[in-house]
């Protein structure tokens, strides 16, 4: 039997060149090579790139789909996932002004305490650093004390942004890091001593914040990230008396912080290590994105993310990641913002 020749479109079809941003089982070439290098980046994917999308790869993206989110978890690579991989732009066409002033971005924002007392090996703070990265384009790091934790974090590479403040000389252990391809900062970011330290008992203590504007919707939000003195209201500890005090202040200015913030209009997101168990540390300021007891640290929830009340921004749910090699779990928070 002869079969019907192919229409003039179909053959037009059949000969243009594979979209590089649709991959799936059975595809080959640099755009996959390109893919698998970075899927091993985001700690997804074993072994080395080679240019082969097989079931290995299939598996990996599938991961990442569900780490961010995506209605539709299939294993194949469309613009969506190439774009969230920041493998480069997709051709979408113009976008008017108009479109643009009403549009919505959805992301995702970490908390994670990467363990120090103990320190950890540097493998491990890798494994770590790499996990938070592969959750979310916005992250607030705590605990980050030896050199080697920073560089971990330095690491992630020329598409993420850093604020690593010092306060005199000394490097504050509560960085901030953005995905430039969906944030820019905004002005100078800043950081508060909450209390001084005290010897043998708790380091200084910090509020470090930036303000970064959304590149999709150009509405710009305020990032808080912080970690509190332990022992203030669990355990038996010495000083009780001085940590709860301290634990006192330190509230006090991240409560007045973040109503400055707000005066001004901006959607405020506060994350980090709180040191109270199961707590709404502070009261009904904000809207609570992790449940609290869903336990963070062990059966404890030491760790929070919260967002002030402002109807621009939106949360859709909270994670606990139990994967980290840390004593603590990553919590991440996905969000819609809107223009």
């Amino acid at each position: 039997m002869r079969l019907k020749p192919e229409s003039q479109a179909q053959q037009r079809v059949a000969a243009q060149p594979q979209h590089p941003h649709r991959l799936g089982v059975g595809s080959s070439g640099p755009d996959v090579k390109r893919l698998e290098k970075k899927l091993i980046q985001h700690g997804l994917l074993k072994g080395r790139a080679d240019d082969h999308f097989d079931t290995q790869t299939r598996a990996a993206v599938k991961q990442f789909e569900r780490q961010n989110d995506f209605k539709h978890v299939d294993g194949v690579v469309g613009n969506g996932v190439w774009r969230r991989l920041e493998l480069g732009a997709a051709h979408e066409g113009h976008v008017s002004e108009q479109k643009l002033a009403g549009a919505r971005d959805t992301f995702r924002t970490v908390t994670i305490n990467v363990k120090s007392n103990p320190v950890m090996d540097q493998a491990a703070v890798v494994h770590d650093v790499k996990r938070a990265a592969s959750q979310g384009s916005l992250i607030g790091w705590n605990e980050i004390s030896p050199d080697r934790y920073f560089k971990a974090i330095r690491d992630l590479g020329p598409g993420w942004g850093h604020y690593m403040p010092r306060d005199g000389g000394l490097r504050i252990p509560n960085p901030i890091s953005w995905k430039k391809s969906e944030w820019k900062l905004q002005g100078e970011p800043g950081f508060l001593r909450t209390h001084h330290g005290k010897e043998e008992v708790s380091p200084h203590r910090y509020i470090t914040w930036v303000k970064l504007k959304n590149k999709e919707t150009g509405k710009t939000i305020v990032r808080m990230n912080t970690h509190l003195v332990s022992g203030a209201w669990s355990g038996n500890k010495p000083h009780k008396e001085w940590r709860q005090d301290m634990w006192n202040k330190h509230m006090d200015k991240l409560h007045d912080l973040v109503a400055r913030f707000e005066k001004k209009g901006y959607p405020v997101i506060v994350g980090g290590d709180f040191n109270r168990d199961s707590y709404k540390v502070l009261g009904n300021q904000v809207k609570y994105d992790n449940k609290l007891n869903v336990g963070t640290h062990g059966h404890s929830t030491y760790d929070y993310l919260m967002h002030t009340p402002n109807g621009s921004l939106k949360s859709h749910g909270a994670n606990v990641d139990h994967g980290y090699r840390s004593d603590h779990d990553g919590v991440s928070v996905k969000y819609t913002i809107k223009g």
